[in-house]
């Protein structure tokens, strides 16, 4: 078993690759989500088969009075059987991360991240099980009609990052999400996902709304210039690793990547201090909760993906956060960083939040580890949002009440 998905891994990865290099035609993104669609549902067959046999054997240790050793026999498979269920949902979790790669490759990833949430920006739960889904044959045939106009489009239910919509069109830098109906007549949960993606495709056209998902009003802005990343650095030091157990490198100052195939003693010693993040990425494969930063069915090199997937190395990145943090003062800024669940950091020119300033979520700033980001290009980024919120801060909607646990915010690192 271990080898057929080692090969059906390969296959994914080798077809992707068709994909980015554009060596085939639309057909191709069609072909590689057919290939997708059926290893997904063999997962949730192999899900479906292991809720029967757990189903089975609480029935017997219910109704059969076994005896205490076959009890502890029928608790003992059971825990078996789940674990394997447990295996089945990582291996369609993984599958779907080739499903986000295409929406990733065509679209801007800050558009994608919006079709994970639901109207209280929430995570939207998902669909459930492909299999038996109605109107199934319908997004085949539409997504096979979108290839024969050569505009690439992906069904929704390969992917964990889009959850609005059935179909999503690919064909400009913006998602454009489709309720794919059988019937004319839409029921009430038919219509709100209607309205919401009305909503968001709206969002998307005028950069901005006055009420989206209850806040507003939002503006989207555009980046400067074209984002740096350092994937030719962590690829090269995956390499190095299988050769030396352990790699080490910086691709700049105050990020360390680190590699592992066989730990050596005291080797990570040097690039961790008490002001130091280490976030060790495997873990948030296995927790299935990469989404929505870029899949890295996309960022590792082919000859990579099997082993990260398989956990034959691990990839781990250190964040000197003092070092950040000195880095935003020479720039001008004040930067301090938070232990909340949803925000990362404070940023302000003196440090004083009243005087003007914003924060910056979890999600935004850890794109520095998921996606390998540069922290040099990241700064100038929110320099310029520090800018020009200063400047439109008089401007009518543009002001907010500072909440009273964001004055006077210390996080005890020293500059």
């Amino acid at each position: 078993m271990v080898a057929r998905y080692k090969r059906s891994i390969n296959q994914a990865t080798t077809m992707l690759q068709i994909i980015i290099k554009k060596k085939l035609t639309a057909d191709a993104l069609v072909d590689f989500q057919l290939f997708l669609l059926q290893k997904i549902k063999d997962g949730e067959r192999g899900i479906s088969r292991c809720k029967e046999i757990a189903k089975t054997l609480r029935l017997e240790k219910a109704n059969d009075r076994p005896t205490r050793e076959r009890s502890k026999a029928i608790d003992q498979e059971i825990k078996k059987i789940e674990d394997k269920q447990e295996q089945y949902k990582y291996i369609i979790y993984i599958w779907k991360c080739f499903g986000d790669s295409i929406p990733f490759h065509f679209c801007d990833k800050y558009a994608l991240k919006h079709l994970l949430y639901d109207d209280q920006y929430h995570v939207k739960e998902t669909a459930g099980f492909i299999s038996g889904k109605d109107g199934l044959k319908n997004e085949i045939l539409f997504l096979k009609e979108a290839a024969k106009h050569d505009v690439p489009a992906v069904l929704c239910d390969l992917t964990n990052t889009l959850r609005h919509g059935d179909v999503c069109l690919l064909g400009a830098s913006d998602p454009f999400p489709i309720e794919i109906k059988s019937s004319p007549k839409l029921s009430s949960r038919g219509a709100k996902q209607v309205r919401s993606i009305f909503e968001i495709n709206s969002f998307f056209v005028n950069d901005k709304a006055e009420n989206f998902r209850n806040i507003g009003p939002v503006l989207r802005r555009e980046l400067i210039g074209r984002e740096k990343n350092h994937l030719t650095v962590i690829n090269e030091c995956i390499a190095r690793s299988y050769s030396e157990g352990t790699s080490i490198v910086s691709p700049e100052k105050g990020i360390h990547y680190g590699v592992i195939t066989t730990f050596r003693e005291g080797v990570l010693d040097p690039v961790a201090n008490m002001y130091t993040q280490m976030i060790i990425l495997n873990d948030f494969k296995n927790m299935m909760s990469w989404h929505p930063y870029i899949p890295f069915t996309l960022l590792l090199d082919p000859q990579h993906v099997y082993r990260f997937i398989n956990g034959d190395i691990t990839i781990l990145i250190f964040l000197d956060l003092q070092i950040f943090k000195r880095k935003f003062k020479k720039a001008g800024m004040h930067i301090n960083f938070l232990e909340d669940h949803h925000w990362y950091a404070q940023i302000s020119e003196t440090g004083d939040i009243s005087k003007g300033g914003f924060r910056v979520s979890r999600q935004s700033f850890l794109r520095l580890a998921f996606e390998f980001q540069s922290f040099s290009w990241a700064l100038k980024q929110n320099k310029k949002h520090l800018r020009m919120f200063l400047e439109e801060i008089d401007m009518p909607g543009r002001t907010m009440e500072i909440p009273k646990d964001w004055l006077n915010i210390d996080d005890g690192i020293p500059t």
